[in-house]
Parts: C-alpha cells; structure tokens; sequence
C-alpha cells in the first residue's frame, strides 16, 4: 500500500490543494448525478407519444433531462477554463509569488522535477473529469436520440455540445494546463497569471469554434426547389447552403438576407421552380475526423507550451 502513496512533492502538492480537489469532486458528483437522475426519471415517466394521460409527467421530466444534458455539455466547455486559472493562479503562480517554491527547491528537489510534478497531477486530474464529463454526455445523448421529443433541435456540431462529445474537450483541459504553465512562470503574478492564463485558453478554443467546419473537407450537394438530401436522422453540420445562380454562381442565404430576402434569387417566391440549391456540409461520420484533427493540432499547441514553460524556469532557476 505504501508503494501507491504519493511522496515527496506530489504529497506536498496534494495536501496544498486538498480543498480544491475536494471541490472538483463534488462538482463532478453532482454534474454527472445531474444526467442520472433526469435519465432515470424520464425512464419512469416513459415516453412521450401523444398528450394523453401521464404525458405531464413525461414532458416534465423530458424537459429536465434536456436542462441536464445542457448542463454538462456547457460544464466540459467550461472546464478548460476553470483548469487554466487552477495551474496559472494556486497551482504555480501563487508559490513563485510568495517565495514558497525555495522550500522545495532546498530539500533536493529540482525546478523541472518541481513543475513536473504539478503539471502531471493538474493533467491527470483534469483529463478524468473531462473523460467523465464527456462519456456521461455520449451516454445520455444515446439515450435521448431514441425519443422524438428529445432528440428535437439536437446537434452535434453545436457549439455547447460539440467538445464534450469525443476527444476534443480532453485536448482544451491538457492545453489548459499548459497555458496556465506557461502564462505562470512568465508573469509570477497570480492574478495576472490567471488572467492570462484563461484569456489564451478562451481565446484558442473561440478561434478552434469559428475554423472548425474547414478542418475536413465539406461534402458538396445539389437539388431542386423544396428538396433537400438529408434524412430526419442524418444529422448534417450545414456550413453553407444558398441557391445557383443562371450565370453559375451561387448565392448564400444569409448574401440573400443582407441584400433583401424578398427580392433575391432565395425567396420561392420570386424564384422558379426550377431553382437549384447547394449544401455544403458535414455528414455525421465527419464527426472523429474532425475531432481528431482538432485535438491533435490543440495538442501540439500544448507541447509548445509545456516546453516553453520549462525553459523559461530553467533560465531563471537553472
């Protein structure tokens, strides 16, 4: 048993920030009790079919299960920011202020063994919320697509959604990490650090959200008027879609809306039968490309830091 035992800096660290993990504990407990509880509850209240009897009851619980969906969906999207203050602000930047760090340093303990040591407990600990976090929301999204009135305005590619479902959100809490590093032991400021620290995660993750659909190649396609080439159950990311042109350029909908909808090739009223419409879109089966082109990049991104971090502590305390 004593072989499992944390030693040395890791028990230090541990017991710095015992309240702090405790905290996430039971945020975790309670945001993944969140999903159980409505799932099993919709369960019992069954599902809903018509407005006969016991349909209150199901829309009720529907509803809530939705609102707890939501919940975690937007909790692993913010949890990438809440790690980077974590490692920039306590975890670092707080102890580089307060000349904590020369106690460790002075007990045979080097500064790169120092950072380690708190870089892998931050990483290790974020990466098992955040895998949590998103297999709980696969789980109840399964669950959910099996019922019309829950499955009703659901997306993938939603922007709440879209990172807590595969291994993206894992990628933003270990970029988190390192960030926070990095942004800590430049600046040796702890709210500076923190604000820094989560500016530059923030600011990443809203850039991945706008260039994510040209990660991957479109799929490209063409119909009539009042036709569309999606099923109710395909699911598609729509990047663009507008209407042909006579002279073979092509209009988007929102071209359509600045120029006046009314009166611009896109309104069926004014426009002939015999208009054809594009798509551009991702099916489905782009979502682990996309995901994993993403995290890959927002790893790599990562790295970088990591190592800059490292070297910015080794010319300062080498």
């Amino acid at each position: 048993m004593s072989a499992l035992t944390p030693r040395g800096p890791a028990w230090v660290a541990i017991r710095q920030h015992r309240p702090a993990l405790w905290t996430a504990l039971l945020l975790t407990v309670l945001t993944v009790g969140c999903v159980v509880a409505a799932r099993v509850w919709v369960g019992s209240a069954g599902a809903v079919v018509s407005c006969g009897k016991g349909c209150e009851m199901s829309t009720t619980a529907s509803g809530w299960f939705r609102w707890a969906e939501n919940y975690v969906g937007h909790a692993a999207v913010l949890l990438p920011l809440i790690v980077a203050a974590f490692t920039a602000g306590p975890l670092i930047a707080r102890e580089l202020e307060s000349g904590m760090y020369r106690l460790a340093w002075t007990q045979s303990v080097s500064p790169a063994r120092w950072l380690a040591v708190r870089l892998a407990g931050a990483a290790a600990i974020a990466t098992a919320g955040a895998v949590l976090l998103a297999v709980t929301l696969r789980w109840s999204r399964s669950y959910s697509q099996e019922d019309a009135f829950l499955s009703m305005a659901r997306s993938w590619s939603g922007r709440e959604v879209y990172p807590a479902l595969g291994a993206t959100v894992v990628g933003y809490v270990l970029l988190a990490v390192a960030v926070g590093a990095l942004s800590a032991v430049l600046l040796r400021r702890t709210l500076l650090a923190i604000a820094v620290g989560v500016a530059a995660t923030g600011g990443v993750s809203l850039f991945f959200a706008w260039v994510r659909p040209h990660l991957w190649p479109v799929v490209k396609a063409e119909g009539g008027a009042g036709t569309s080439p999606f099923t109710a159950s395909s699911e598609p990311w729509i990047v663009r879609e507008g209407v042909v042109l006579a002279d073979g350029g092509r209009m988007t909908y929102k071209q359509c809306l600045d120029t006046g909808f009314s009166k611009s090739p896109c309104d069926p009223a004014t426009t002939s039968t015999d208009v054809t419409r594009f798509f551009e879109y991702h099916p489905a089966s782009h979502f682990w490309p996309l995901q994993l082109v993403e995290t890959g990049i927002v790893l790599l991104l990562a790295a970088a830091c990591v190592f800059a971090a490292f070297k910015v502590l080794g010319r300062r305390h080498g």
